[in-house]
């Protein structure tokens, strides 16, 4: 996985390998593993954890984990707590769009004031395969059926390479430690329906679905 990590990296042309890159890290398993990658690769990175305040003590310690995983790393860690039922209110939408504005309106302060060429996210090809039908129910034009970009502008996604359970067999075999987020298991959100019940049934016509 590391070589098919650089040989991603090189073939779309994220950034170089003297470029500063900030690690956007929840602690899920993903951004862990990404993590992990960048420091067996000795990248030069950061890391950024948003503490959105929705699931009680889980999410502090969420923030605590991630603290320590840049201690372990010995990189640049940066946190920060939202009130993210308060701006849903004052915003009249959702808790999702609330979350991806705050996250990503501070991740590109954090980028520019301390030097960072780009932020790099732990999205991986399950989240673009959502992300094209989730667009795709909506009723987005053709522009919406491309999935998610591996760059947009100083935006990186250095893990589309990779499906979930890649991610998953890699952080087992290395022994990665991360934390789960029980909203995941859950059929509240729209993206959650088409993981667990939309995607399992298409991939029974076509198995190979998600690097189609």
């Amino acid at each position: 996985m590391i070589q098919a990590f650089q040989d991603f990296i090189q073939k779309e042309n994220l950034f170089q390998h003297k470029e500063k890159v900030l690690i956007a890290v929840s602690g899920g398993v993903d951004s862990v593993v990404l993590c992990h990658l960048f420091h067996q690769v000795k990248f030069d990175f950061g890391i950024a954890h948003c503490n959105f305040n929705l699931r009680g003590n889980e999410s502090d310690e969420d923030a605590i984990f991630v603290k320590r995983l840049a201690q372990k790393y010995q990189v640049p860690f940066f946190t920060i707590a939202f009130d993210t039922n308060k701006y849903v209110e004052e915003n009249k939408i959702s808790v999702q769009v609330a979350a991806r504005d705050l996250r990503y309106n501070w991740l590109k302060k954090i980028r520019v004031d301390n030097n960072f060429q780009y932020i790099a996210t732990a999205h991986h090809l399950d989240d673009s395969l959502e992300t094209i039908l989730y667009n795709f129910t909506k009723g987005c034009g053709i522009r919406g059926l491309h999935g998610i970009l591996p760059k947009m502008e100083t935006l990186i996604r250095p893990l589309l390479f990779a499906q979930k359970e890649e991610v998953l067999f890699f952080a087992k075999k290395h022994q990665i430690e991360f934390r789960e987020d029980a909203s995941n298991a859950s059929d509240k959100y729209a993206r959650n329906q088409i993981r667990h019940q939309v995607i399992p049934n298409l991939e029974k016509i076509n198995p190979s679905l998600t690097k189609t």
